[in-house]
């Protein structure tokens, strides 16, 4: 490039603002801002918020504590007795794992044939001299 050429690189485009209003107003078409926050009291919320007036527990009357003591009861003993006692089978895939806690055959230790355990391997044992021989590790 000679002096008298300009450098055109990093320069801009010239704006065309009929299309960036364009580009606005479809962005601003479709998203609405409420200003105005309503709780709905009829859902029951995931987690209340201590602070706010709408979450605060009322003053109960002494039936509705029973009743929701006997449910607390109700619910809690269903929880400990686990979906055994509800089906005699798993009702999803992976209730699968874990349902089945007896194994299909009983170890027999003098047979050859299922039991075979390896005490130690080649792989230990160069692992075990190693740790051993480590003088740092011994201090």
């Amino acid at each position: 490039m000679g002096r008298n050429e300009k450098c055109t690189f990093g320069t801009r485009m010239p704006i065309d603002i009929n299309m960036l209003n364009e580009i606005i107003g479809r962005e601003v078409k479709h998203f609405r801002n409420y200003k105005i926050y309503r709780p709905n009291f009829g859902s029951v919320p995931v987690t209340t918020k201590f602070y706010a007036a709408h979450d605060q527990l009322k003053q109960e009357s002494e039936e509705q504590e029973a009743t929701m003591k006997t449910y607390t009861e109700k619910v809690s003993q269903a929880r400990l007795k686990g979906p055994h006692s509800k089906c005699s089978a798993p009702a999803t895939e992976n209730q699968v794992y874990g349902w089945y806690t007896d194994p299909l055959l009983r170890i027999d230790r003098n047979d050859k044939r299922f039991y075979h355990p390896r005490i130690e391997s080649t792989n230990t044992k160069i692992e075990t001299n190693i740790l051993m021989s480590n003088p740092r590790k011994n201090k």
